[in-house]
């Protein structure tokens, strides 16, 4: 209990980590001269049937020891820091958007909390298909789709395809406030064929100086559960707290390759509150994000797995370098790793007629009549 509530401290203790300098990662305003900075990140996924719904929040932090005191309102919010602009690429093209009220965090930290091992349950393997898989489509290098306007978010979808597609891409993020991309990271993301989501938070009266904005809530297929990830490569070192709700136990051993652990996985002596559950045992706040998606149907009826993970100095000199990720942070489930069934071994001609042999003499029976003639003479 003490090494992880040590790492947990840790990770609350890291809020001020490298400068954002221009990257489309993470981008303030340039009136803003204040020092943003990546923040520990919090995110809950919802996935079933091909569908997941993610929740983001928005990872800054402000260092506030170099403003002065006019620059804070009464309601903690900075006067002069009112939007904050960031990319978040997705295999597929979000078909809804909203805003969620920020103690859904809190409801699932409570939810979800580090208690002593108690001996351990074996989980159950249901058999369940992941869903679609999402393929790409032809079309022009690069497509902007209809923005929308969710509370405080703008969101700007996008997908560009192929070199050209690419660079015009990195040029509109660039022209519009949201700073470089990383040219590895957008030849990853195009090789992967995914989406983009240029993302502002916005705010006339001032953005929270604690980073306590309320947290988006994305919905879109994928076959898997991803997280993204790859995006913060060279950004900067950052913390990550994750939830994963499914109705099918996960392959731990793959995540901690992307740095993430679970509490057991910390420290032996410990094990995370409520692993196995049902659906309507989930706090009201985490139900809300579920309820009502037809796709997740089967999952609010029966018993889900609850995954609290927790990744440490990510991308850090001592820690886990994005830039050797060959994938985005994806989830498989330990039905999709079991050995498959191998293929019926026929037996040799040798053996079949060794067995037809034998089916013989247990079938003879009474011998036949000149048979027994023969053994009289």
């Amino acid at each position: 209990m003490k090494k992880l509530a040590a790492c947990l401290v840790a990770m609350l203790a890291t809020l001020v980590v490298a400068p954002i300098c221009g990257d489309a990662c993470l981008h303030a305003p340039a009136a803003f001269k204040g020092s943003v900075d990546s923040a520990a990140q919090r995110g809950l996924v919802f996935f079933d049937n091909g569908r997941e719904e993610l929740v983001l929040q928005p990872g800054y932090s402000i260092n506030t020891t170099t403003l002065e005191k006019d620059e804070f309102g009464d309601d903690g919010r900075l006067k002069n820091f009112k939007s904050f602009a960031w990319v978040v690429p997705l295999p597929s093209l979000p078909d809804s958007y909203a805003e969620v009220e920020p103690g859904i965090f809190k409801d699932l930290d409570k939810f979800t909390a580090i208690v002593p091992r108690v001996p351990k349950i074996e989980k159950d393997k249901d058999a369940e298909d992941d869903g679609p898989v999402i393929g790409g489509a032809e079309g022009p290098d690069v497509v902007f789709f209809e923005p929308l306007e969710v509370g405080d978010y703008s969101i700007q979808p996008i997908k560009a395809t192929g070199e050209a597609g690419g660079k015009e891409l990195a040029g509109w993020l660039k022209n519009s406030g949201f700073g470089e991309l990383d040219e590895r990271v957008l030849r990853f993301y195009l090789a992967e064929n995914f989406y983009w989501l240029a993302i502002k938070l916005s705010s006339k009266e001032g953005l929270p100086a604690d980073g306590a904005a309320k947290p988006l809530h994305i919905s879109f297929k994928t076959p898997r559960p991803v997280y993204p990830y790859k995006i913060f490569d060279k950004r900067g070192e950052f913390d990550l707290e994750l939830w994963l709700v499914t109705r099918d136990a996960v392959d731990l051993t793959k995540c901690t390759r992307f740095g993430l652990k679970t509490a057991e996985q910390i420290s032996d002596s410990d094990k995370q509150s409520n692993r196995e559950t049902s659906y309507v045992k989930l706090p009201e706040s985490a139900r809300a994000i579920a309820d009502g998606i037809p796709d997740l149907k089967q999952l609010r009826i029966g018993k889900v797995f609850v995954y609290r993970f927790f990744g440490h100095n990510i991308d850090a000199e001592d820690g886990l370098d994005l830039a050797l990720l060959q994938e985005e942070l994806n989830f498989e489930f330990e039905k999709d790793i079991a050995p498959k069934p191998k293929e019926e071994v026929k037996p040799s001609p040798a053996e079949e007629e060794k067995k037809d042999g034998e089916e013989g003499k247990e079938g003879d029976g009474e011998k036949p009549e000149d048979d027994k003639d023969s053994e009289m003479k």
